[in-house]
Formats: structure tokens, C-alpha cells, sequence
């Protein structure tokens, strides 16, 4: 099908309603949620551990109370019925397929997902896990040409900004399982890094890629622009927040069915909106996702991570630069905060905990639960369930990181269930960007260019379209291989995502008593 191009808004207009000057440019500065653009963002909160400061217990009995607190975990959800998992070939999604097995043998069914960028060793041992666990394996084919198609609805769906084509593939890979007889209820392994430690070095690859970002924002924004920063100097301001509401007292991870993991009453969606259980359920239903496995360490050391989660390749540049990126008025960008030390209501939290909610939040709960929504899908992720996550966040850190890989306790608790090459299989390799480095790269560019037009950048208030089509004029003589590609993909995939939300909203404005 062919990329649409959008219908331009009336000219030298200021739009009435949608995205408010403030909150663009916060977001593509980092100094708010993305989820809090048009509506209240997922709500995340993990349980509030402390890691152990030193191993109480041997390895091998801490192993066996991680693998006994998932062997609950899994039991819940099979017990209310839920015998379909999302694999993708990583350690998380293939102890989750042979746990789900182990309670429900002969029963399972595997959704996997076969795209131009998917890893080829994952999806190999996808097929294996299949085989040893009795899984019937039902493969989902995803065209590139889809990818830049789907784009649009894959924002809408979503109601945030998308950074790369693998939440795309995620929407289109939930449409065709639902097409193809999915559900109503998946489980995904979304969620093991974050509780785990999966990514030694995710914290200081995250905030680089934040630094990029903020820099070149700071590019295409027109000087009369509301300052995040005072005159770019100090810090964010002090209202600034990555909720648009206050996340009151903690509360558990959502799925995204609105059914809270630990049975408080939070939702995915507006407060207080009632969302019934799905056809068949009752009673509170434990919650599930799906996750990647990823071994990055040290940026000197391993490959830098990509602006989704997976490792991108060496010569891309979502990593740190070389200096830390300044403002043009010299002001060390570096030194503002993290978007993930924003809220002062999470201040009760450490770092990491801070760090997860954030990315949990911000990058790998959308694709999975407003996606699969989207298409009438639930996903429920058991790596977030209370029970769980308060085991994993309360082991010490000298067992979760081990010769550069990451999880590793939970690697060595799952030693039965998962075959060691499925089980100690590093990352590789993924392409940290989208336009430049897809088979269909024309399409993609066509579709920048139609959105990223001044008629289309307008209603946005704050975005300068010279500058912008000078950016993207730069992107498009780029190599997929160059140093600046990655930055500049997600900085203009978030204003193709914020042209979008901005022109559905004034399309569809909400209705007078709402």
C-alpha cells in the first residue's frame, strides 16, 4: 500500500487544541514523560527493595528461591487460563515459554516474530525452545514495506512518540497474531532487564543518548520557544515533571487489560476509568510481557545500546559522543538532570528503580500494551508481578552481573528449563535507527518529508521548519553507518510522532463532555 500523505491544515493558523507548546518542547528535551503528551502516561511503580549490600545466602539457594518465586509467578497466570506466550529467543522469553509449559505441558502456543532486523540466532533458538518445550510455534511475518505504512497508526495506538521501527513491528506483529487467532491473552517477557540488571551499563548508554538528543532539540526549535532550561544554563524548572499526574502512594506495573499486578485498582489508561476484566476472567488476573535479553557492558568495552533496548551496531552513534554535547551558549548539557531524576514524588527510590520506571514507561510498555490493545489483545507481564520483581530486586548485585553478561542468576536459576546455548547466548548486533538502514529506505523518506512539512509543523507552535528540512536534508546524504544517524532518526521520528498526534487531535476533537 502507499505511504499516505497528510492533508495540510489550513495556513497561519494556531491550533486550538492539542499538544501545548510546553509539553512539545519538554518532551523533545527529555523534561517530561512522552506518555503524558495527549493523556496521563502508564503508570510503573516497582516495588520499593533495597538490594543486599552482600550475599546472605549461597548462589545456588538464592537461585532456588528466584526460580520457586517465577515458578509462582508463571502458575498464577497459567491457572487463570493463559497459555500463549510471545517468543522471541531470548533467555526472558524462553524461560517464560518452558515455565508456561512446565504447569500447562502440551498446551502451549509461541508467537514469534520474523522482520528484517529480528536476530537471526534469537529466532533460531525461538524454533529450538519450541521443540524442547512442545510449543506449537506460530511464525509472524512481517514485510518491511508495512513498517513505514503502519507508522501512523502505530503512534495513534500507542498515544506516544515512537522512536524506531521496532515498536512499529511490535503493533503490526500484535494485528496479524489477533488476525491470526492470538489471545485474548498473552504473556511477554518485558521486564526481566529492568528487575534483573540485564544491561550492565543501560543507566550511562541511556543518559548519553538523552545528552544527543537534548543537543540537537535544541537545533530545530524556534528562538521564541518556552526555554526548558533557564537560557539554557541551569537546570530543567522545578514544576517540571514525567507525569502529568502525581503517582500518589506506590502502586504496582499495569497490564494492559487495567488490571494492577498487585490488585490496587491502577490502570494503564485515564484514572478512574473502569476497564472489565476480558470474557471468561475472574477475579484478579496476574499480569505479563515480553522482554529482550541484552548483554551490554562498558561503552569502551561491548556495543553501545540502541534508542529502543537492543544493541546497535559499533559505528552507530546512540552512544555517548566523544565530549558531552553543549547548548550554543556553552552550558554542558551533560550536567542537567536525567529524565529519570525528574520526579521529586519518586525520590523515595533509588536510582536504579528510578531508571527502570522510566524506561519501562517511556520505551518498552507502550509497543506491548497499548499495541496489543489496540487489537484486542491483552499482554501480561509475570517479570513485573509483585511476587517476583520484589525476589529479583532484592538480590545483591555481585549475582546478577558475571563475565559481561547480565541476569546472571537468573541465567543460572533457569539452567533447567532453558538449553545453555538458548540460555548463555549473548546479544548481537541490531541496527540502532530505522530510514537509513531499511530495505525500504525511499518510503521511509517519503514519509518524513510529507509529515515534516512546515504546513504539518505549524500547528506544533514551537518547531522551526527551516531547520528542520535542513536536518533532514543532512539525514538523507548520511550512511546508515554514520556517526550522527541514530540522533538524528529518533529526533525526527518523535516530530513525525508529535506532527501525527497533533493532527488526529485537531481531526478528532474530544467531545464537549468529556
Amino acid at each position: 500500500m502507499p505511504t499516505r500523505t497528510p492533508a495540510a491544515p489550513p495556513p497561519g493558523r494556531t491550533p486550538a487544541r492539542g499538544l501545548s507548546a510546553r509539553a512539545v518542547v519538554d518532551l523533545l528535551c527529555h523534561a517530561r514523560a512522552a506518555n503524558t503528551v495527549l493523556k496521563p502516561g502508564l503508570e510503573v511503580t516497582l516495588p520499593r527493595m533495597a538490594r543486599d549490600a552482600g550475599v546472605q545466602d549461597d548462589e545456588d539457594a538464592l537461585a532456588a528461591r528466584l526460580l520457586a518465586a517465577w515458578s509462582d509467578t508463571v502458575r498464577a497466570h497459567v491457572e487463570a487460563g493463559t497459555h500463549e506466550v510471545s517468543l522471541s529467543g531470548g533467555v526472558d522469553s524462553a524461560a517464560l515459554c518452558a515455565m508456561v509449559a512446565r504447569h500447562a505441558p502440551g498446551k502451549v502456543r509461541a508467537w514469534t516474530m520474523d522482520v528484517h532486523f529480528a536476530d537471526t540466532v534469537e529466532r533460531s533458538n525461538a524454533r529450538r525452545m519450541a521443540k524442547v518445550t512442545g510449543a506449537e510455534l506460530v511464525d509472524v511475518l512481517i514485510p518491511d514495506a508495512v513498517l513505514p505504512d503502519l507508522f501512523e497508526q502505530a503512534v495513534l495506538a500507542n498515544q506516544t512518540v515512537i522512536l524506531n521501527a521496532r515498536a512499529v513491528a511490535s503493533f503490526v506483529f500484535y494485528l496479524e497474531a489477533h488476525r491470526m487467532g492470538a489471545g485474548p491473552v498473552l504473556l511477554s517477557g518485558a521486564g526481566a532487564d529492568e528487575v534483573l540488571q540485564g544491561t550492565p551499563g543501560a543507566m550511562a548508554s541511556a543518559k548519553a543518548r538523552v545528552d544527543e538528543d537534548r543537543a540537537l532539540a535544541l537545533e530545530i526549535l524556534r528562538q521564541d520557544a518556552p526555554a526548558v532550561v533557564d537560557n539554557l544554563r541551569a537546570s530543567f524548572r522545578d514544576d517540571s515533571r514525567d507525569h502529568e499526574t502525581s503517582l500518589g502512594a506506590p502502586r504496582g506495573a499495569v497490564d494492559n487489560s487495567g488490571t494492577p499486578l498487585d490488585g490496587t485498582g491502577l490502570r494503564d489508561q485515564n484514572p478512574g476509568a473502569r476497564v472489565e476484566p476480558p470474557a471468561g476472567e475472574t477475579g484478579p488476573v496476574p499480569s505479563g510481557t515480553r522482554g529482550r535479553d541484552q548483554t551490554a557492558s562498558p561503552r569502551d568495552r561491548l556495543q553501545p545500546v540502541d534508542n529502543l533496548r537492543g544493541v546497535s551496531e559499533g559505528v552507530n552513534s546512540d552512544h555517548a559522543p566523544v565530549s558531552p554535547p553543549v547548548d550554543n551558549l556553552g552550558a554542558v548539557l551533560a550536567a542537567l538532570p536525567a529524565p529519570w531524576d525528574l520526579t521529586p514524588e519518586a525520590s523515595s527510590a533509588s536510582q536504579e528503580l528510578r531508571y527502570a520506571e522510566w524506561v519501562l514507561r517511556e520505551l518498552i510498555l507502550p509497543p506491548e500494551l497499548r499495541g496489543a490493545r489496540a487489537q484486542g489483545l491483552t499482554v501480561r507481564t509475570p517479570y513485573l508481578d509483585p511476587g517476583f520483581a520484589r525476589v529479583a530486586l532484592a538480590l545483591p548485585e555481585s549475582v546478577l552481573m558475571r563475565d559481561g553478561f547480565g541476569k546472571w542468576l537468573f541465567r543460572h536459576a533457569v539452567r533447567s528449563l532453558v538449553p545453555d546455548e538458548v540460555r548463555l547466548a549473548r546479544k548481537m548486533p541490531r541496527y540502532g535507527h530505522t530510514a537509513l538502514s531499511s530495505p525500504v529506505r525511499t518510503r521511509w523518506l517519503e514519509l518524513y518529508r510529507a509529515w515534516l512539512s512546515p504546513e504539518r509543523l505549524e500547528p506544533l507552535q514551537v518547531i522551526a521548519p527551516r531547520a528542520v528540512s535542513r536536518l533532514l536534508e543532512r539525514y538523507t546524504r548520511l550512511s546508515p553507518e554514520d556517526a550522527q544517524a541514530g540522533v538524528m532518526d529518533r529526533l525526527l521520528m518523535r516530530l513525525v510522532s508529535l506532527a501525527m498526534l497533533q493532527a488526529h487531535t485537531e481531526a478528532h476533537p474530544p467531545c464537549p463532555e468529556s
